[in-house]
């Protein structure tokens, strides 16, 4: 027992063993406090150096430093996107631990950060910016290995005017190349009433790069039952950017834009302003915040109780003109806090439709040539220019003149963010048309149209309301040729035209869509009506899809279709997926059962199915299709009870570039061809399916135009005695660009090397090695050992522990001469 005497003499007694308990707890936490406040520390000494080498580099490491203060080329990357290149100086922080560079101030403006809202400006004035004081809740990261120096900064600390902005002087115009995509298919068949029946099609879109210039071709090939083959051009033309302007200009066989009068296919010069060339947050609407501070203050908005910008504002008016929003409405909360505390709210609704436009931001076409007939009409010369500008007061100005031999018109329109009512848009177009040549008959009249469009809280989107009613003597061109013409597709004038479209989230997993339409003629009773219903949901995994539809017109007054179709996930043998699905098609009712599936790396899938209808006739069909790396290939059976069919098709596409050809089994409009020189079978994150052949070579296609694409190696499952620099790249191509990136890469063979000094003693331990050019290829590791990846040429190697002049000596590597010993070259050397 052991008694313990108090401050008052009272005494406490405990026994032996719960003295012991008490005394060992209180070691291990005076232990953990004791070792938690000593730094980790390597003991060289079992190393047995010659020289401090190995006390310097075991220091070293235990405080995380994988490089010494210097100055070193990196790359800089902000919320994961690479801004810049450059030589930076690197210093030990207050820890005398890390590493830390020395960020300048033309970094913020890289990085598009507000330099305005900054809380406090005169700190740009240091040499080295400490961008966590500077910008709240931003990080800086500096990964020696890939010499790159990762920042993340609040996007709400960013302009927005930034996001998805790249410098035009990046935009790359790509390599001089040709291509080609085709789609072929073939079917035979055999019908118990008609007999046998075939068919065949080819489409072709073909295209040649050449120093900025673009050429592009769309052709279809077929042949039906008549056995006679028709070849159609659908269009051909010349395009490139226009620098400096916002804008690409098309020669040839095209289409003129929707926006203001109706799309029609013409031949000529086109020039039209690229909405792709803009930031993403200027491809949109958002309204401008305006006001009043009464000293330096915090502006914040807020959309639906989150915050979207934060930005503090100087004592005056203010202007927020870089907005970005989510939906095409809601109400906006501003909150205005001043320097003394005093907060101000206020909420500003707004809507949006396709038309609108921020302030300041324009679109424009012009165009001379002619009408591009399709059929045998006539091809008069013509021209249009249209103009959208947004201005103030939340409002964008539309209009556009258009003019031949026989037809003018002219149209102006306005578009108006309402807030909390919607958007509303309403134009007025007025034509003048020669219908007859031989007694000059004219025919004038108006066109008036409105449009609407808003985003309810309950969920409901109202994606689209309009409304057009024109006077009996109003043509639009292509109605103003037909009836000239005296085409018999010329139904008369529209009168009125009627659409809306509504959309409703129900739940997380459920939707409802609905899609009306009406069109009616002057001069006649012919009349097209249309609606489209869809409702899909979710429930333990089974997919839920109904959907409806009907067209109404004169001709076809029961075309009615009602679908309802249940998928249901499976996990068992090679079959991933089995869907049920009844239809009524007007007065004809079938039910089908299928089952689908993919296997071998999802490049092979197949469907099988069962159908029957209301009068017992069945039939079942097989098809199935094939990715491979260079094209797409299918195949298809059917067997009915009145007749069988067998169907195969294939696409891919041709890259024709200066140093060779190049398959694929799709291209896009802006393509990057990757290089990985003389290394095959190297995989593209990005490019799904895509390997390198034997030159190295692989597609990667849909790029975005004017916007920074990464493309990305699958290294995990290389060689080991291939290298690759850099996995990652980043190129920004200009609409319809092939552009070209080649990764540095190289087979290598690994050297297992043991070193000593001429004494005998081993290498110093982290003596760096390097070549006669100063590439460091490694450091030495234990025992004077070291791993090296170079070629077989014979070489002389560096190796230096030290700054002074003794502190180094050389080695002479003849690899083809080494051992090898389970593909690594061994050899013992000694440095002199």
């Amino acid at each position: 027992m052991i008694c313990l005497s108090g401050l008052r003499g009272t005494a406490a007694c405990l026994s032996i063993s719960q003295f012991a308990l008490i005394c060992a707890s209180f070691n291990l936490f005076t232990l953990r406090d004791v070792h938690a406040e000593e730094l980790e520390y390597f003991q060289s000494s079992f190393m047995r150096q010659t020289s401090e080498a190995g006390h310097i580099a075991l220091d070293a490491l235990s405080k995380g430093q994988d490089v010494v203060p210097g100055r070193y080329w990196v790359a800089i990357q902000v919320n994961s996107r690479l801004i810049d290149q450059q030589h930076l100086d690197f210093s030990l922080a207050i820890d005398n631990e890390t590493l830390v560079p020395c960020l300048p101030a033309s970094l913020l403006t890289l990085s598009g950060v507000k330099l305005d809202a900054l809380k406090d400006p005169s700190s740009l004035q240091t040499n080295c910016l400490d961008l966590a004081i500077l910008v709240p809740g931003s990080t800086v990261d500096f990964d020696s290995s890939k010499m790159l120096i990762d920042i993340s900064i609040p996007q709400i600390a960013l302009r927005a005017d930034v996001v998805g902005y790249v410098d035009p002087k990046r935009w790359d115009s790509g390599i001089n190349a040709a291509y080609l995509n085709y789609q072929a298919s073939a079917q035979r068949g055999r019908n118990r009433y008609n007999g046998p029946t075939e068919s065949e099609d080819l489409l072709l879109n073909m295209g040649v790069n050449y120093e900025g210039w673009r050429f592009r071709s769309t052709q279809a090939l077929r042949q039906g039952e008549s056995d006679k083959r028709n070849w159609v051009r659908s269009s051909t033309f010349l395009q490139r950017d226009i620098p400096g302007t916002l804008a690409n200009i098309t020669v040839g066989e095209t289409s003129t834009d929707g926006d203001v009068f109706r799309s029609i296919p013409v031949q000529g010069v086109l020039i039209r302003s690229d909405a792709g060339m803009l930031p993403d947050v200027l491809q949109g609407y958002a309204p401008i915040i305006r006001g009043v501070a009464q000293t330096r203050a915090k502006l914040e908005v807020r959309q639906n109780g989150y915050p979207i910008y934060s930005t503090y504002v100087s004592a005056g008016p203010y202007e927020i003109n870089d907005l970005t929003t989510a939906g095409s409405s809601a109400e906006l909360e501003i909150v205005l806090t001043e320097e003394d505390g005093q907060v101000r709210r206020f909420t500003q609704p707004f809507s949006t439709l396709s038309n609108l436009l921020r302030e300041g931001v324009w679109r424009y076409s012009v165009f001379a040539g002619r009408y591009n007939a399709v059929y045998d009409m006539s091809a008069p010369l013509l021209w249009q220019s249209t103009l959208t500008v947004g201005t103030g007061w939340d409002t964008t100005l539309y209009g556009g003149l258009m003019g031949s031999d026989f037809y003018q018109a002219g149209s102006l329109g306005l578009a108006k963010d309402l807030g909390a009512i919607g958007a509303l848009a309403f134009d007025v177009t007025r034509s003048n048309v020669q219908i007859n040549t031989i007694n000059d008959q004219s025919l004038r009249g108006m066109s008036y149209a409105i449009k609407y469009g808003k985003s309810f809280k309950t969920g409901t989107d109202l994606r689209f309301a309009g409304y057009r009613y024109s006077t009996q003597g109003y043509r639009d061109f292509d109605e103003a040729l037909r009836e000239r013409s005296q085409s018999s597709d010329f139904l008369g004038s529209r009168r009125s035209q009627i659409v809306a479209s509504l959309y409703q989230n129900l739940t997380n997993s459920s939707s409802v869509n609905l899609s009306l339409s009406h069109q009616d003629y002057w001069g006649t009773d012919y009349n097209q009506r249309q609606f489209q219903f869809s409702f899909n949901t979710q429930h333990k995994g089974i997919t839920y899809s109904l959907m409806a539809s009907q067209a109404l017109s004169d001709t076809y007054n029961n075309d009615r279709q009602i679908s309802l179709s249940v998928s249901i996930p499976l996990d068992f043998a090679l079959a991933s997926n089995a869907t049920f699905d009844v239809q009524k098609n007007g007065d004809h009712f079938s039910k089908r059962s299928s089952i689908s599936g993919k296997i071998h790396n999802q490049k092979l899938s197949y469907r099988a199915s069962l159908s029957q209808t209301e009068s017992q006739q069945t039939s079942t069909s097989f098809s199935t299709n094939y990715q491979t790396p260079f094209a797409s290939l299918g195949g298809g059976v059917t067997y009915g009870t009145d007749y069988r069919s067998l169907a195969i098709n294939t696409s891919g596409a041709v890259l024709l570039h200066d140093q060779g050809i190049e398959f694929s089994p799709y291209l896009g409009e802006t393509v990057a061809l990757i290089q990985v020189p003389q290394i095959a079978g190297v995989g593209v994150v990005n490019a799904t399916g895509a390997l390198t052949n034997k030159e190295g070579f692989a597609i990667a296609p849909y790029m975005r135009p004017y916007r920074i694409n990464h493309l990305e190696l699958q290294t995990d499952d290389l060689d080991p005695t291939i290298e690759i620099e850099n996995g990652t790249a980043q190129v920004v191509p200009r609409r319809g660009a092939i552009v070209k990136h080649v990764f540095t890469a190289r087979k290598i063979n690994r050297l297992l090397l043991t070193g000593s000094m001429p004494n005998g003693q081993p290498l110093p331990f982290a003596a760096q090695v390097s070549t006669a050019d100063g590439e460091q290829l490694g450091v030495i590791g234990q025992a004077g050992q070291i791993l090296l990846s170079t070629d077989l040429t014979p070489q002389t190697l560096t190796v230096r522990w030290g700054v002074l002049s003794d502190q180094h000596c050389e080695l002479k590597i003849e690899p083809e001469a080494m051992q090898n010993l389970d593909g690594f070259y061994t050899q013992d050397l000694v440095c002199r």
